[in-house]
């Protein structure tokens, strides 16, 4: 019987090479502390929801827009006629029947479909779909859906694990 907690982290974080630029973001502390020293308590489960969704590595960037309506879509940067919003939504629905035992996630910051509160909302400023980016940020589209299922999920971004501390009072806070 496996006893370990398991914890979702974006697999940018733990160095697949699975972003938009064909690059990762490796964290070494997560890597260190998460996947190695503490694998005995720990298990990872990577997700990356816009491969998960068939994106390709490189691929076209994607961004959060609001519409006049206020419904939130991802749109392709430069070509806004490439909407992702319906397979990430249900990306999160069927990773959280997948995974229903998950609670905690660690996800990358500032993107578009994992980012947890500092995701840039861009709105259409005119009828050509000019766009420019306000001030309001959010969470990611996939982290969204998450949270609109299962609410009490404990999600942080990477940059709260920044140091060893606050790394080991993560660990510590989701083990006890």
């Amino acid at each position: 019987m496996n006893n370990k907690t398991k914890v979702a982290v974006s697999a940018c974080l733990l160095g697949q090479r699975v972003r938009y630029d064909g690059r990762e973001k490796t964290h070494s502390l997560i890597v260190d502390l998460f996947l190695n020293q503490y694998s005995d308590i720990l298990e990872l489960v990577p997700f990356c929801p816009e491969v998960a969704i068939g994106l390709g590595v490189p691929r076209a960037k994607i961004q959060l827009v609001k519409e006049k309506n206020d419904q939130i879509r991802v749109l392709g940067v430069e070509n806004h006629t490439l909407d992702v919003s319906e397979p990430l939504k249900s990306y999160a629905e069927m990773f959280l029947k997948q995974y229903s035992e998950i609670n905690h996630y660690i996800v990358k910051s500032k993107s578009p479909s994992c980012g947890f509160q500092s995701t840039p909302l861009f709105k259409f400023l005119d009828q050509k779909n000019n766009l420019y980016e306000q001030s309001e940020f959010t969470s990611g589209f996939f982290v969204q859906n998450l949270l609109a299922i299962k609410p009490d999920l404990i999600i942080i971004e990477e940059t709260q694990l920044a140091t060893e501390g606050n790394c080991l009072n993560f660990i510590q806070s989701i083990t006890t």
